[in-house]
């Protein structure tokens, strides 16, 4: 495992943690939204730190959905995900060629994705602070092909960025006040189908590696770990005795993360 000399112990217990708040997200801990920042500031390629974090994280991604989705199949409404489809494949699309490729005509650097991350990470935690609010001002409605271009086009473009759309598909999803289980085998399925796209621009690009497919394998066993911890925490905790603290700490390491990209 020479690979692994590229990694100091400490970038390697970062990364590991990374992975595990990732899969407390999927087990219903909501810390998901901290991994990918945390990741970005101790990556040790500081130069392709936010490419390099984004490339690795989306196999570990495409794996969890995959076995999320063997629990959720057949509770997926697969109608309610089709006005979504043809606007997030061009989301998906847009944002491979800006913060994908490498392309000196449309590109973006890597020190602009990582402002954008950290942005994303400060909308993410403005969400939540005004979640509450918005649910009180939604009316109960259907969807359409008009909240499917919108909704579709911006989870398209966050997901592809920095694997943040989950916001994006909550203001999709929650007018149409569907059962909670309903609700998160659709949200599952749409992710499970967004994530298998955008291994098509990734690997076209280069932006997944072998030696950090090698080092997802020998952190693979952190995931379920953090999955069955989330899921453990979720049902033995209060929300409100931790999500100020979650929040508070995705609003130091997204500002951190800006500070250091400026």
């Amino acid at each position: 495992m020479d690979f692994l000399s590229q990694f100091a112990p400490l970038d390697l217990f970062w990364i590991g943690l990374s992975l595990f708040l990732t899969g407390m997200g999927k087990g219903g801990f909501p810390v998901g939204a901290i991994a990918l920042p945390v990741m970005i500031l101790v990556w040790p390629a500081q130069s392709e730190a936010a490419r390099q974090a984004v490339g690795f994280m989306l196999p570990m991604l495409c794996l969890m959905d995959a076995v999320a989705m063997l629990f959720y199949w057949r509770h997926v409404l697969w109608g309610r995900l089709l006005y979504l489809i043809p606007a997030t494949l061009t989301g998906v699309a847009l944002a491979s060629f800006m913060f994908v490729s490498d392309h000196a005509m449309v590109a973006v650097s890597d020190r602009m994705i990582k402002i954008c991350i950290g942005v994303l990470g400060i909308l993410f935690v403005v969400y939540f602070a005004v979640k509450k609010w918005l649910l009180r001002h939604i009316h109960a409605s259907e969807p359409n092909w008009t909240k499917g271009h919108i909704f579709g086009f911006t989870a398209g473009m966050t997901s592809t960025l920095a694997h943040a759309a989950g916001p994006v598909m909550q203001m999709y999803l929650l007018p149409q006040q569907l059962e909670k289980r309903l609700f998160a085998a659709t949200s599952c399925a749409f992710f499970w189908m967004l994530n298998l796209v955008k291994l098509i621009p990734f690997f076209m690009m280069g932006r997944i590696q072998p030696d950090n497919l090698k080092l997802g394998a020998v952190l693979l066993p952190v995931i379920p770990l953090g999955v069955a911890c989330g899921w453990w925490l979720t049902r033995r905790t209060e929300q409100r005795h931790y999500s100020l603290l979650i929040y508070a700490v995705l609003l130091v390491t997204s500002v951190s993360l800006i500070v250091k990209a400026l």
